[in-house]
């Protein structure tokens, strides 16, 4: 289900980003806003953060103008996904381990991905989101992804499907399946956790790919616990996203 975009992006970004596209993000007991662009690394110019209003923090200024442009990016999304919801959008601090530190009242998870961003935002009693964006990966990217975030297993069962879907697809999907329930497992766990951490069963069905705990993360996140992960796959991206219940 999809609103209306966020049609002046393009105008008021000097053609840096792309019109966002903004859609219902559900769970089973309410909904946030997931907001998706573009953006084009040429036009980026240092100026977008004062005419777009996104703070620029100081280890940000001192970066190189691709991750200032990923920055930015990210936040023009995490802002879209805030009106959405109907709030003023607030700016979104840096924290620790790099997470993003969201408004009171919100909780949020923010990626992109060569030209490519993507936020998501959702009223703080829904849980802990996660997101990821990712372009489809071939050649030496995609031999890093089979090799470091896929085991042998999963790396059959991909091999099971690509008389149906590229075999590209399939490991991008399963890596940013990984890196979603990561970011939305993180502020229960409080620390980073490796790839093997969790495991594909079975191939994904046409919208949701599960993934599997191997190991003990947290008293309320055992081995064997399954998570349902959403999932867009485009003609050269994949998008995933979830939201975990917050642990009382």
């Amino acid at each position: 289900m999809h609103s209306s975009p966020e049609l002046d992006l393009p105008t008021r970004s000097g053609g840096f980003l792309s019109a966002a596209d903004l859609a219902v993000a559900r769970t089973p007991v309410g909904a946030g806003v997931i907001a998706r662009a573009r953006y084009d690394l040429d036009a980026f110019d240092p100026d977008l953060f004062a005419a777009l209003g996104v703070d620029r923090p100081s280890r940000i200024a001192g970066a190189i103008a691709k991750r200032q442009a990923e920055f930015l990016a990210g936040r023009m999304m995490a802002n879209c996904a805030q009106k959405a919801l109907g709030r003023a959008p607030c700016p979104i601090e840096i924290g620790e381990n790099r997470a993003p530190v969201w408004p009171a009242g919100l909780t949020g998870s923010i990626s992109h991905a060569r030209g490519f961003c993507a936020s998501i935002a959702v009223p703080a009693a829904l849980g802990d989101p996660g997101i990821d964006i990712e372009v489809i990966a071939k050649g030496r990217t995609l031999d890093a992804i089979l090799r470091s975030a896929l085991s042998e297993a999963e790396r059959e069962i991909l091999n099971s499907a690509s008389d149906r879907k590229p075999a590209g697809g399939l490991a991008t999907l399963c890596f940013a399946a990984k890196e979603t329930l990561f970011k939305a497992l993180f502020p229960t766990v409080g620390r980073t956790f490796g790839f093997a951490a969790a495991e594909l069963r079975s191939l994904p069905s046409d919208s949701q790919i599960s993934l599997f705990l191997t190991q003990d993360l947290h008293r309320d996140l055992r081995a064997g616990q399954g998570f349902d992960i959403h999932y867009e796959l485009g003609a050269s991206e994949v998008l995933t996203w979830l939201v975990h219940p917050r642990v009382a």
